[in-house]
């Protein structure tokens, strides 16, 4: 039998050596610690913050120049005395020596994880590697929103561009192009601009569209331009001039637009089934699925004509995909007073519920979507009024002071608006006297500018 006392001996033996050979470690300097003295993580936080807007705040850190800073800036007007920092290196397991913290003017203190300061006054991180010896400077930004970035401003950029005695237009964004279509001495014509430009414009010689042509109907779907014609005949063009007439199954009554999707939307149009209305959904219009709906959408009460439609897509939620329907005329030529939110699902149309003032009219109204919001362009009874809805269309109210439009803009219904590289574009309308109006407005967020 091995004793028990030669067992407990070599243990202590291992035990011995070990220890020694770590002493021999330290004398020699052979524990190493990391020379690295950068800033991997960093955040703050305020209980003053009642809204969590620094403890949710993105700081960048530029290792290369030095500098921590917020890309995106804090709302207008905040302020906050003193704030939390969080400041982590490569690990927790291995803490900076220190970490020194500058304040203006000229105040440099030892920080500890515990520390308040003044944000207003932080100027420099300084911070001392595991080794003792590196050392790494940052330069502090926290940007703040020095205007209102909400403030939406306007300025007319063309007048008069194409001839006043006209009965319809309508405005398009298409092929890198504004293309205004407007009929005169029963003819259809066209004038085009640069999009982004709006003040040279061009005249467009049209073929194959008739004098009948609907221009309000007028829908951009991928790489074509559809137009319904009086009786229900469709009309395309892939460049905007040349026109050639669709062969469909079914008459077309109403086009909505395309359901927004990751890879390629569908058209949601109505047809005429032998004298029955239907929604259905297209690529071209070459083939139609007519489509199912859900309990709470009644066909006959969506508009069919002198509506306004737009595409509600949110970039921070995938199930957010829908089409916005305003205004219009019903197919028994009853007024629709409605705001309608559609979407599709597992070839199924739903209804979503949309709460507008009560006291509001949507007569002429144009509905858009602009800073990750739709908006409705209004005619009250004397003035143009900007709605919007901060909740994708559910409930709606008018904007604030720093929205409206200016004192100078005339009065019109059925104005086309259409939102381009964050800029809002309002093309001409119906005047009270109702005449045409010929006049470009661009309006855009200050916070656009800003950035």
């Amino acid at each position: 039998m091995i004793s028990k006392y030669l067992i407990w001996t070599s243990v202590l033996i291992m035990n011995l050596l070990m220890f020694s050979s770590c002493l021999n470690s330290t004398d020699e300097g052979e524990l190493d610690y990391s020379p690295d003295a950068q800033i991997y993580s960093f955040s703050m936080a305020s209980r003053a913050d009642t809204t969590n807007v620094l403890s949710t705040t993105v700081f960048t850190i530029d290792q290369v120049n030095g500098k921590i800073f917020n890309k995106k800036p804090l709302p207008y007007k905040f302020h906050v005395d003193s704030v939390v920092l969080n400041i982590r290196g490569a690990s927790t397991f291995s803490p900076f020596t220190n970490v020194s913290i500058e304040l203006l003017p000229e105040y440099t203190i030892s920080w500890s994880q515990s520390d308040s300061i003044n944000v207003s006054r932080l100027n420099r991180i300084t911070t001392t590697a595991p080794d003792g010896k590196n050392k790494k400077t940052y330069q502090f930004q926290l940007n703040i929103y020095q205007q209102d970035p909400y403030i939406l401003s306007w300025k007319k950029v063309s007048e008069s561009y194409f001839p006043q005695e006209v009965s319809q237009q309508k405005t398009v964004a298409f092929n890198d192009f504004f293309i205004t279509y407007y009929i005169a001495n029963e003819t259809i014509n066209a004038k085009a601009s640069p999009i982004g430009d709006a003040k040279s414009w061009t005249s467009a010689t049209l073929s194959g569209l008739p004098p009948t042509t609907q221009l309000s109907t007028m829908t951009v779907a991928e790489n074509d331009i559809f137009v319904i014609e009086e009786d229900s005949t469709l009309f395309k063009s892939s460049d905007g001039v040349s026109w050639t007439q669709v062969t469909t199954e079914f008459p077309i009554v109403a086009i909505y637009g395309v359901f927004p999707s990751a890879t390629k939307g569908d058209i949601l149009a109505i047809i005429n089934d032998n004298g029955i209305l239907k929604l259905a959904e297209t690529d071209d219009f070459t083939n139609l699925q007519i489509m199912e709906l859900s309990s709470g959408v009644n066909l006959s009460d969506l508009p069919v004509k002198d509506f306004t439609a737009t595409q509600i897509e949110s970039t921070t939620s995938f199930g957010i995909r829908y089409i916005a329907i305003a205004g219009g005329i019903r197919a028994d030529n009853s007024y629709n007073s409605d705001i309608w939110i559609l979407q599709e699902k597992d070839s199924k149309i739903f209804e979503l519920n949309s709460k507008k003032p009560g006291t509001i009219s949507l007569d002429g109204s144009s509905i858009f979507f602009y800073d990750e919001k739709p908006y409705l362009l209004l005619a009250s009874s004397e003035n143009n009024i900007l709605l919007y809805s901060g909740n994708n269309g559910t409930e709606w109210k008018t904007t604030e002071e720093n929205q409206a439009l200016p004192s100078d803009f005339d009065y019109r219904k059925n104005a086309t608006v259409i939102t381009e590289n964050d800029n809002i574009w309002i093309f001409g309308g119906v005047s009270k006297a109702q005449v045409q109006i010929t006049d470009v407005w661009k309006g855009r967020l200050n916070k656009f500018d800003l950035n």
